[in-house]
């Protein structure tokens, strides 16, 4: 009896407990006690859809080794991370890595360059050097016992040095200001050498930054430009959206120390249209400049400049030199080529395929350079002028990309070292080892030791470094162990640097780019003739992500190297 009674309290206490569920939650019951989703752990690793991620920058890596560290925790070992660029890169070839879209995350470092991701698609995701004004000038400046006090003092024996055609404070922005001037000019250097020519006497006349000046005893400011929007970071349209979006939160969610050492941080997209405004007035006032000879008229004169050929019975392909420019309209580029047939030509060209051809950054870049153009017809214009319209962008070529065979000699192959080095023997059957220009590869083992390392970062790096050896020695028995060589220096160690193509033109270097078992050696790449070549083949195989771009445990061997020494070291 006492059992049942004792059931029936039961449940009407359950019945109770279901009246106050039903009634809601009392207001005074802590929200933690509510059933909730879980909250998001930041410190999750973000899964990616790629497996590689390239920062692009033009300042000291060191700066960025902490971010890279940073997003190493954030995305995990999946993804392979790689630092590409320094101080020491020129403009010019940090715009070609962006149209060939070799940089996943571009720290510009220039507005000019900033202009240029847009012109190739990248996205916006942070601002550079955001505690400074989202604005500033270029000045023009000279020694500070200069008797040069304005622009009217200049004259067209006075030197003055700029920066590379990208930037837009030593370049751009003050050629728009010396329109009419005629002067020497020296181009080409970064601020810190602008300052220095001016200081020593060798340039009369210098442009930089106005923060990098005014507080420099040495030097007097002359003349102030124009506003100039800031620069920014943008991420590659090679990225999915999704990878866009988690890269921008994670960059913008790093500690306050890494954005400050990398220079980034939050903040709107900088307006470019004035910057624009002012970069497209400075390619029509320059149209006419030839900064192959000094002095350089900053305007248009009726002068001709006549350019003497010698004939060619090559019908293949057109030859020539670039010597005037006019735009036809905002999205079309007009170039007038001298060709070595003796014939005029009027090239025709988008202005966004311009923007994806190695070494013409823009219309002023092209000024004066030989360049070859294929697989286009000629058309008859006006009198004896003929038209070119280019609708690809591998139909035009500047003559400085493309190496030149006659300077190559054959050696016999003697022996394959690993995947980047190898002996061979001349017609005296002297021994001259030779390191290949252009690339790296991974390292096989030297020693015992090395062979026996229980290290995985060893074992991957001398997994690679045996398949481009094993690849290179196919290539080789596939030329009958003959090469020919275009030796462009001798390096610390006495080897022979070299672009080494087989008897039947094969160039070597770009077939393992190509095939992804050898990277860009781009601290070099000024030792390459063929520089455009094996970038582009790069771009390909990363694209598709052959062989050591599907590997997230590859490590760069430059840094493989670095890493041993150290460790020797300590």
């Amino acid at each position: 009896m006492s059992n049942s009674k004792s059931s029936h309290i039961f449940i009407k206490f359950l019945a109770f407990i279901g009246v106050l569920g039903l009634s809601g939650c009392p207001s005074n019951v802590p929200k933690s006690a509510v059933s909730s989703p879980s909250p998001i752990i930041e410190n999750k690793q973000q899964s990616l859809q790629t497996s590689s991620l390239t920062i692009g920058i033009l300042s000291k890596p060191s700066y960025y080794q902490e971010l890279t560290t940073y997003l190493r925790e954030k995305l995990g070992n999946k993804v392979q991370i790689v630092i590409d660029g320094d101080e020491s890169i020129p403009y010019e070839e940090a715009r070609k890595r962006m149209i060939n879209k070799e940089w996943d995350i571009a720290f510009t470092l220039s507005p000019i360059l900033s202009v240029a991701a847009k012109n190739n698609d990248y996205h916006f995701a942070a601002r550079m050097f955001p505690n400074n004004p989202p604005y500033y000038q270029a000045t023009l400046f000279t020694k500070s016992t200069s008797s040069i006090q304005s622009l009217n003092d200049l004259k067209s024996t006075n030197t003055i040095a700029l920066g590379d055609f990208n930037s837009a404070s030593s370049f751009y922005v003050p050629a728009y200001d010396l329109f009419g001037k005629s002067l020497r000019v020296d181009m080409g250097h970064r601020g810190k050498d602008i300052k220095d020519l001016v200081k020593t006497g060798k340039a009369d006349v210098g442009a930089a930054a106005y923060e990098a000046v005014t507080n420099d005893k040495d030097l007097r400011i002359i003349h102030l430009s124009k506003e100039i929007p800031g620069s920014n970071v943008y991420l590659s349209p090679k990225l999915s959206e999704s990878d866009r979006q988690i890269i921008t939160k994670i960059l913008l969610n790093a500690p306050d120390n890494i954005r400050k050492q990398a220079n980034y941080g939050g903040g709107d997209e900088s307006d470019y249209s004035q910057l624009i405004k002012i970069s497209q007035r400075t390619e029509e006032i320059l149209r006419c400049a030839n900064f192959q000879q000094n002095p350089v008229n900053f305007y248009c004169s009726n002068s001709s400049l006549n350019q003497k050929y010698n004939n060619s019975n090559n019908t293949s392909e057109i030859l020539g030199r670039i010597n005037g420019w006019t735009r036809q309209t905002n999205e079309i580029e007009t170039f007038k080529l001298s060709g070595k047939d003796n014939k005029v030509y009027q090239i025709i060209i988008p202005r966004k395929i311009l923007n994806q051809i190695p070494g013409a950054s823009n219309p002023i870049a092209l000024q004066g350079k030989e360049v070859k153009i294929i697989n286009v017809a000629s058309q008859k214009a006006q009198g004896q002028v003929f038209e070119l319209k280019i609708t690809e962008p591998n139909q035009l070529s500047l003559l400085e990309n493309i190496s030149n065979s006659s300077t190559q000699s054959s050696y016999q192959v003697k022996q394959v070292d690993d995947g980047d080095t190898i002996t061979v023997t001349d017609v005296s059957n002297q021994e001259i080892r030779v390191r290949f220009a252009c690339i790296d590869t991974a390292e096989v083992p030297h020693s015992d030791a090395e062979k026996n390392s229980d290290s995985s970062t060893d074992t991957n790096q001398f997994l690679w470094g045996n398949k481009a050896k094993e690849r290179l020695k196919t290539l080789i028995q596939q030329g009958g162990s003959q090469v020919k060589l275009d030796i462009v220096d001798t390096d610390f160690y006495g080897r022979k640097v070299a672009e080494v193509r087989l008897p039947d033109g094969t160039f070597a270097q770009q077939v393992l780019v190509k095939e992804g078992l050898a990277v860009v050696y781009r601290k070099y790449l000024k030792n390459c003739p063929s520089a455009g070549v094996v970038e582009q083949a790069e771009a390909e195989a990363k694209q598709q992500r052959l062989n050591i771009w599907a590997d997230s445990q590859f490590t760069a061997p430059w840094d493989w190297r670095s890493q041993k020494k150290s460790s020797k070291k300590s």
